[in-house]
């Protein structure tokens, strides 16, 4: 049974994403006019429309928009992840 856990803290998301081989991106399609778009992480596959941006421009983002990531913590789906608002 999946378990999911939040994470907010910079270093956790930046390790869960090495050790998922994930690479910080965003949709391209939803920059808009001077948006800063959906965040995404690349992981190498399917990743049409994915513009990559620094850890830097990533964590202003996450930030601004006030969001945690939710990622699978049972080992299930390793790549699993959704950001979400915080709570």
């Amino acid at each position: 049974m999946a378990s999911n856990k939040q994470l907010t803290d910079h270093d956790a998301i930046k390790a869960w994403a090495a050790e998922n081989k994930g690479r910080p991106s965003v949709v391209s399609d939803t920059k808009g006019d001077g948006g800063s778009g959906l965040l995404r992480f690349d992981h190498g596959q399917d990743n049409d429309g994915l513009e990559p941006i620094s850890w830097e421009r990533f964590f202003e983002i996450f930030e601004e928009q006030n969001l945690a990531l939710l990622v699978d913590d049972s080992g299930d789906n390793s790549q699993f992840s959704k950001f979400v608002s915080r709570t």
